[in-house]
């Protein structure tokens, strides 16, 4: 009797490994229903896989018109990320007073790619901006804050006053 021993095969890339790898080659983006075509995986699996590359700061997502419309494309976190580097808004003339609005503005985003970045809702972004609400943090999402709205600590607490 033959005893037939199976091992997986840990050679092969994971979906995530895959994906990355399909972002790295598509410097424009991919919108979901294409990564799906190609990787031959359900959306609802991609959407998990996307989700942990987002959280993991490897994926970024941004807006790609098609046809008059506009539809989410996922990129690569390397081909998007601009050089790190701080602002001094406080010193900046053209602004009487910082507010959570100029840091975004500063920054280059919108309010949906900001709440992305920060794992929440636009809705939460909208009341800080319109001082409906102040934000309640621990001191590992101050720090994500800074790095996101590229700002010193000072500009951080002043626009939030």
């Amino acid at each position: 009797m033959a005893i037939v021993e199976i091992t997986p095969d840990f050679s092969s890339l994971t979906t995530v490994d895959r994906l990355l790898e399909l972002l790295g080659d598509r410097p424009d983006g991919i919108t979901i229903k294409e990564l799906s075509d190609i990787l031959n995986r359900p959306i609802s699996m991609l959407q998990i896989c996307l989700k942990i590359a987002i959280a993991s700061r490897k994926v970024a997502v941004k807006q790609r018109e098609f046809g008059g419309q506009f539809a989410k494309v996922y990129v690569l976190k390397t081909a998007t990320t601009k050089p790190q580097r701080q602002f001094r808004i406080a010193a900046d003339p053209s602004y009487s007073s910082v507010t959570p609005m100029h840091l975004r503005e500063v920054a280059g985003l919108t309010k949906v790619q900001l709440a992305i970045e920060l794992g929440l809702s636009v809705r939460t972004i909208n009341d800080w901006e319109q001082k409906r609400s102040q934000p309640r943090l621990v001191p590992s999402q101050l720090k994500q804050m800074m790095s996101v709205y590229q700002c010193t600590l000072d500009e951080l607490i002043a626009a939030f006053e």
